[in-house]
């Protein structure tokens, strides 16, 4: 069961779903909102889909930290 869980990734499922939603454009909104709103330069998107991954597995790294948009 547990190597079941490692490979279920929250993170990536919701990502896929939001870019089928919104036709590819989530980090582009995402950004936007982040920008407009809250004056932030980051949308925070890598990082939500590392701590959703890291809930089935905790070794997950998706090197959120070495991105530079």
């Amino acid at each position: 069961m547990k190597k079941l869980l490692k490979h279920i990734q929250l993170g990536t499922y919701l990502e896929v779903f939001l870019q089928i939603i919104t036709i590819g454009q989530s980090e582009h909104i995402a950004l936007f909102i982040a920008k407009r709103f809250f004056g932030r330069n980051d949308c925070g998107c890598c990082m939500r889909k590392q701590v959703m991954n890291r809930w089935t597995n905790p070794e997950y790294d998706g090197k959120c930290n070495q991105i530079k948009l």
